[in-house]
């Protein structure tokens, strides 16, 4: 995962446990599905979906308890005018099209809405990641809405958008070879002196070196019992929604009929 807040999960872990191989997070999840990849922080809806072909590995994921910073709705109208609109989402997402769905249904009453891709015409848009830390600094959308602050609000819970999964035919010494790499390296990638390394690397024009450490702080990438209550509610919200997934980022159209959350 190339995304800046995964980088504390890789920058120490050793070469020798594992090749590593860069891709988005829908794809990754498609990728273990597959069998062409052993492991990943794979999208949460994702991790529900493929059940028992995985299995957690080092309670280590990406949460946070509020603002997600990067998961941004970019909207022309306000967010309880967006029934019946067009809404762009980025084909990267497979977990933050589900938490938008739950919001519109349980917290901003919108409904008969249609999803499309991020280049056809639209009235807002769903972006994810690095290319959502760049839209939000020049995003000519007069409104802007933070999943994570909004979930909050909702449900008092933190969000969990990935965890770390690895398939369960992999045996268990690898297995647990991989649990213990994956939690050193993150351990020593979350202390202060690498924190400030990544962010004197990552440092861009949208965002300057204590922004950058501000935004890696910002997540939990150790799930505890709080991080687990709220990925519960988020598995029991969306099971009473219809079920739906947005189809593979390879298809033309994201959608090509109205999605009713209601």
């Amino acid at each position: 995962m190339t995304y800046l807040n995964s980088e504390v999960f890789y920058r120490d872990l050793p070469a020798s446990s594992c090749e590593l191989v860069d891709m988005p997070p829908r794809a990754m999840a498609a990728a273990v599905e597959r069998g062409e990849l052993v492991a990943g922080p794979l999208p949460i809806a994702e991790v529900f979906r493929l059940g028992d072909k995985v299995r957690s590995l080092g309670n280590l994921g990406i949460a946070c308890d509020g603002s997600a910073k990067s998961v941004f709705l970019f909207s022309r109208y306000p967010v309880d005018q967006l029934g019946g609109k067009r809404i762009a989402v980025t084909s990267h997402t497979a977990t933050s099209i589900q938490l938008m769905r739950i919001l519109f249904a349980d917290l901003w009453n919108v409904s008969g809405h249609e999803f499309v891709e991020t280049d056809d015409p639209h009235d807002a848009a769903l972006w994810i990641g690095d290319p959502a830390l760049e839209r939000r600094s020049q995003t000519v959308y007069p409104h802007m809405y933070d999943l994570g602050t909004a979930w909050k609000t909702l449900t008092a819970l933190p969000f969990v958008f990935a965890e770390w999964v690895i398939r369960t035919d992999v045996p268990r010494e690898q297995t647990n070879q991989l649990d213990r790499s994956l939690k050193k390296a993150t351990l020593s990638a979350t202390d202060d002196s690498s924190i400030l390394k990544i962010s004197l690397q990552r440092a861009t024009k949208f965002m300057p070196k204590s922004d950058v450490a501000d935004y890696i702080r910002n997540f939990a990438y150790f799930l505890g019992p709080k991080e687990r209550r709220g990925q519960q509610e988020f598995q029991r919200r969306l099971e009473m929604l219809p079920v739906w997934r947005p189809p593979s980022p390879d298809t033309k159209q994201v959608e090509t009929k109205a999605v009713s959350t209601s």
